[in-house]
């Protein structure tokens, strides 16, 4: 799992810096990886990931916001064609104004299917 998620993360830093843990005053725009649940199926089931995609711009209206999106949508489609032990689908999508009325928030969740070992 740790792999898949620092290979993702690297993968995503070609769109956009991309942090698990963000570093104090990190310029915006930015994208944010979150785990949200796991399951493994046993013995040799798959593994299931729920991961949050963040898409933090804090640019006056939408525009940058929703150019980077479908640029993390490309990327994430790009990942999952090229990858033959995990599928990856995007099942929520959102964009949301912050209270602060400055930072607006892109959120794909995604469910990431890797393959079982068999032995």
């Amino acid at each position: 799992m740790r792999e898949m998620l620092t290979d993702l993360l690297k993968h995503l830093n070609q769109v956009c810096p991309t942090f698990v843990h963000v570093p104090e005053r990190a310029p915006y725009p930015y994208v944010t990886l979150e785990l949200e649940h796991s399951l493994h199926g046993y013995p040799h089931g798959p593994r299931i990931f729920v991961v949050r995609v963040k898409i933090w711009s804090q640019y006056k209206g939408t525009l940058e916001i929703l150019k980077l999106a479908k640029e993390v949508e490309e990327s994430l489609d790009l990942y999952n064609l090229k990858s033959f032990d995990l599928s990856l689908k995007i099942i929520e999508s959102s964009l949301v104004l912050l209270s602060d009325e400055e930072t607006r928030l892109h959120t794909f969740r995604l469910k990431i299917r890797l393959k079982g070992n068999p032995q």
